[in-house]
């Protein structure tokens, strides 16, 4: 018999009230929930009399049972049974979806359905989508079938052609596991039909653990996918999907009516799983309370307990409900602010306002101050970062397209198997009396992968690493002068370079920024730091000339924005060995991204002393100081100790980094990816006759404008660029969740801001149209806030 609301029972309400009232938000959106209305089947097809009448009022009123008191929309699918009038339930089921603005639907399809019928219904009946199903299989075989069996290829055409959402219920004896369905998913998601969105229902098949275990490494690198829960009570791939998955994929469904809304639930049974229906079966339970409840709630109950597991935030199971689906469909709920994502009534810029009252300079980073981009626009903080996705506090999504968190997340942000690790350490306890040993294995793996090196100590910051590392060096020589090239920080040794000597007026422009004051920095350090320019080895060899004997080390990075000369780090190796300075390869920015472990061993030339930070643990505070024994055991006549940097989550996050590291061609990726961006600027800055400057290594790309206003001119390139869905601003590092769809969706957006650009210049209005869009002109330097 059909499901009914006089089903709900006493026992169904005592779950809700007691383990779901508090897990499921004010809003509900479910995505995946059919109607029937049996006169579009008939009578002789063995399901008819196992489905009930269900209109938009019925599930209406299971959503007011289910989730009381939740404002609750639908994205309806098609009902898929043999023997149905698509036809008339297409056209049926969409006049009853209109009488909910804020609800959806996809169209039921078949093989026989034609291109033309589908595009006119797309287009009139503004169906949001497509429904397909296997039982239509043109094989027959409704268990072994491919995508392309029951979804033909010109309905494909027409899905991505117009953009449309595909509900998929996967085939196959092993669902998303099984590898000609991977196969298709990455033919179709990379290459053939990138503008599809597809909802694989049922954690893409996965009724039971093995599926989506098996298949979520491939299945998260692939663009445009999402996932409904619809229907799944076994907790383990709901685990599975909300550890490893980036949450704003995962959307709430409930395959309602007669899927969900009967006493039992769905069993596994190793890899197979079964719906077990207690009203249809005698079971007996003698030993214990054997009042079944509904499967929805079921499902809702593994969902908890999932993102209980998962380490889910209030935001997350909000998104996981409703925002998501919000966002993605178009969907308003009653109580929306009409103009929250206005600067005005930004909460993002609101709190960046009483941080300048609180915090000198607003922010703890200089290159993180939204003055560096677009003053009263750049949303200064983050509620959620995941992949190369950034969420505001106001809830604006944005592709980061900058710096991937100024260089910390190679991997993406909240990368899944390193948060995995972390969590794991933090449930165990990452602080206590006694030390972490995850520093032991972290040092073995940084010696194994540095065969040169002996010796590590670790810290937590890149700029304390630093001063670490010469404190050694200067420990280790019984010297006090430093010569260095390029940006290591914020410390005293470093700074002292502007403390001006007779013969530097400015040492750290070119290096850091110009015309810093070394304010605070001791007077007696002055004449210490000793800067020389990239690939110039003269200077280099004109500082030891003249201090060789007092020179303690020579510091500097392997690589920056350019290769270098033939010949300039042997050489630089050589005139270090000549006058005994330790040679001290800072590869906070550079290490890891274009080559596992540094870009010193690309290059063949090894240091005395190697400093890591940054990408070692993908966002997670850790920096690393290796180096030959001789001159790390200073670190035993010299004091040098911290409490924090005996905690376990550092080294924890590092070595599951590193480890994810060695089974990813990460220095690949990121050149292939940082390539095609910088041929993208050079070929929108020849279409738009924008001169741009474009400098650094595809993993480290740099952007500006080759014209007097250059600094405007970026930051209208920002602001545009904001109002489309992009941070922007003076470089791209790429990360490994960046992939090609990303570069593409970015051109498409810069293409028409490159365009006003040259108008901007044309008309040299490029500050009035600044003063339009609420800003001004980005700093480009340190200054006073």
């Amino acid at each position: 018999m059909p499901v009914s609301l006089h089903d709900y029972s006493s026992h169904d309400q005592q779950i809700w009230d007691e383990e779901l009232e508090d897990f499921v938000p004010d809003r509900v959106f479910d995505a995946h929930i059919h109607l029937f209305n049996p006169d579009h089947l008939s009578s002789t097809e063995p399901t008819a009399n196992r489905w009930g009448a269900t209109d938009l009022a019925t599930i209406q009123q299971w959503a007011a049972k289910l989730y009381p008191g939740r404002e609750t929309h639908f994205l309806v699918l098609g009902t898929p049974l043999r023997g149905i009038d698509v036809a008339a339930h297409n056209d049926w089921s969409i006049a009853q979806v209109r009488q909910d603005p804020q609800s959806r639907m996809n169209r039921l399809v078949t093989p026989a359905c034609t291109v033309e019928d589908i595009r006119r219904d797309i287009l009139e009946q503004r169906f949001m989508g497509l429904k397909p199903y296997r039982i239509f299989s043109v094989t027959g075989d409704i268990a072994q079938c491919r995508i392309q069996d029951f979804l033909p290829y010109p309905q494909l055409e027409l899905a991505n052609e117009l953009g449309l959402w595909v509900t998929m219920h996967l085939s196959r004896f092993h669902g998303c596991a099984d590898e000609l369905n991977l196969s298709d998913l990455r033919e179709f998601t990379l290459k053939r039909f990138p503008n599809i969105k597809w909802i694989l229902a049922h954690c893409a098949r996965s009724f039971t653990y093995w599926p989506i275990r098996q298949a979520i490494d491939q299945l998260r690198d692939l663009p445009n996918i999402w996932y409904d829960v619809s229907a799944v009570t076994d907790v383990r791939p709901l685990i599975t999907l909300f550890s490893r998955e980036d949450r704003r994929r995962i959307l709430y469904g409930s395959d309602g009516v007669d899927a969900t809304y009967f006493h039992g639930q769905y069993a596994s049974l190793g890899r197979a799983w079964q719906g077990i229906d207690a009203g249809r079966l005698d079971l007996q339970f003698p030993h214990c309370d054997g009042r079944p409840i509904l499967a929805i709630y079921e499902q809702l109950l593994s969902m908890k307990h999932a993102a209980e597991i998962a380490q889910w935030s209030g935001n997350d199971i909000e998104n996981l409900f409703w925002r998501s689906a919000a966002e993605l469909f178009g969907v308003r709920f009653g109580n929306d602010e009409s103009d929250v994502n206005s600067v005005g009534h930004s909460l993002t810029q609101a709190t960046y306002v009483r941080a300048k009252e609180l915090i000198p300079g607003g922010t703890q980073l200089l290159s993180k101050r939204p003055e560096m981009f677009a003053p009263g626009l750049w949303p200064a903080y983050a509620r959620e970062a995941h992949g190369c996705e950034v969420i505001d506090l106001d809830g604006r999504r944005f592709i980061d397209m900058t710096t991937s968190g100024i260089g910390s997340c190679l991997l993406g942000y909240a990368d899944p198997d390193v948060n995995a690790a972390v969590g794991r350490r933090i449930a165990m306890g990452s602080m206590s009396s006694l030390n972490a040993a995850e520093e032991v294995e972290l040092a073995e793996l940084l010696i194994e992968l540095h065969p040169w090196a002996d010796q590590a100590r670790f810290a937590r910051s890149g700029g304390e690493a630093m001063a670490i590392a010469v404190r050694l060096a200067r420990a280790a020589t019984r010297r006090d002068k430093i010569a260095f090239c390029g940006y290591h920080g914020w410390s005293d040794w470093y700074l002292a370079a502007n403390l001006h000597p007779t013969d530097v007026v400015d040492g750290l422009q070119g290096h850091l920024l110009p015309g810093l004051e070394p304010a605070g920095v001791p007077l007696g350090l002055s004449g210490t730091a000793l800067p020389f320019a990239y690939n110039d080895l003269d200077e280099l060899q004109q500082h030891i000339s003249r201090h060789g004997n007092e020179i303690a080390a020579v510091v500097m990075e392997p690589t920056r924005n350019a290769e270098p000369d033939p010949g300039f780090l042997e050489g630089v190796r050589e005139l270090c060995d000549r006058c005994g300075a330790v040679l001290i390869f800072d590869e906070i920015s550079s290490g890891w991204r274009m080559h596992l472990g540094g870009v010193h061993l690309k290059y063949g030339i090894m240091p005395d002393i190697a400093v890591f930070a940054k990408a070692i643990a993908n966002g997670h505070p850790m920096a690393a100081i290796i180096g030959r024994r001789r001159l790390m055991d200073a670190a035993q006549s010299s004091f040098i100790s911290s409490t924090y940097w005996t905690e376990a989550v550092g080294p924890t996050a590092a070595l599951a980094t590193i480890r994810k590291y060695q089974t990813l061609d990460i220095a690949s990726h990121t050149h292939r990816l940082g390539t095609r961006m910088s041929q993208a600027w050079h070929d929108l800055s020849r279409r738009f006759s924008v001169p741009v400057k474009i400098s650094g290594h595809p993993s480290l790309l740099r952007l500006s404008f080759d014209h007097t206003e250059a600094a405007a001119l970026g930051t209208l390139f920002t602001a545009r660029m904001l109002e489309r869905g992009f941070l922007t601003g003076g470089g791209f590092y790429p990360s490994f969740a960046h992939q090609e769809h990303h570069i593409t969706a970015y051109i498409h957006a810069a293409e028409p801001v490159f365009a006003e650009l040259a108008i901007a210049i044309q008309q040299a209005d490029v500050l009035q149209r600044l003063d339009s869009a609420g800003t001004q002109v980005r700093h480009s330097g340190f200054a006073r806030l």
